[in-house]
């Protein structure tokens, strides 16, 4: 059970997912919708640097065309990319090929009304893996929005896909673990239920989230 906290901005919060034992930390830059987790480019590059072994770091990005994506790449060097602008068939091609090939592409989904928005059949050759998030209608606003979505949709979704499927979406340590036996996802990933008042990242709420994940898969699978 792989886990991404989301929304790192300081070194305190890198220290957060560090301790947390997480296996990725989400940078957010490029921003197009509201949010307050965006930082810069030299920032994500900086925090990215601090990441020990075996934590990956994760541009996540608003933006949907491959130039502005892949100036984001050049300039903080990390070449896992979580996209959640809509990016086009061709714009997801060019950024494939542009990338070494180690690089990583997960294309972010909105579970809406019980649908996947948009369909990805097309795309499944160009990227890693696909990120179920919930969408707030009333705000626009996409990833951090603290609410959790059609769990069941989900869990059909994981069975179909034919990349790993990522859930995110209202996730906390308080659900997580009925998250992981509802829709057995490859991976988890949490933001807004994991902060502190002030946006900073709570070291206890992303250590417990972990365990808390992991444990439930660990359950799932020895039963």
């Amino acid at each position: 059970m792989k886990v991404k906290i989301c929304g790192i901005k300081t070194e305190t919060d890198v220290y957060a997912v560090i301790k947390a034992g997480a296996d990725a930390a989400g940078l957010l830059v490029g921003q197009v919708h509201a949010s307050t987790d965006f930082i810069l480019p030299s920032t994500a590059a900086r925090l990215a640097e601090l990441l020990t072994p075996y934590i990956t770091p994760v541009i996540v990005t608003h933006l949907a065309d491959a130039d502005g994506i892949l100036d984001i790449v050049k300039k903080t060097d990390v070449i896992t990319l979580q996209l959640h602008g809509g990016s086009t068939l061709d714009d997801v091609k060019k950024i494939c090929d542009a990338l070494p090939k180690n690089g990583k592409i997960i294309y972010a989904v909105h579970v809406i009304k019980g649908s996947m928005v948009p369909a990805l059949e097309e795309f499944y050759p160009f990227i890693d893996a696909i990120l179920l998030d919930s969408y707030n209608m009333v705000t626009g606003q996409v990833g951090g929005t603290g609410q959790v979505h059609d769990w069941e949709r989900s869990a059909e979704i994981v069975k179909d896909s034919p990349v790993p499927v990522i859930l995110a979406g209202g996730l906390n340590p308080d659900n997580v673990a009925e998250a992981v036996r509802m829709v057995k996802p490859y991976g988890v990933d949490a933001n807004s239920g994991l902060k502190n008042p002030d946006g900073s990242r709570n070291a206890k709420l992303c250590l417990n989230f972990t365990v808390n994940a992991r444990k439930a898969w660990m359950e799932m699978i020895s039963t």
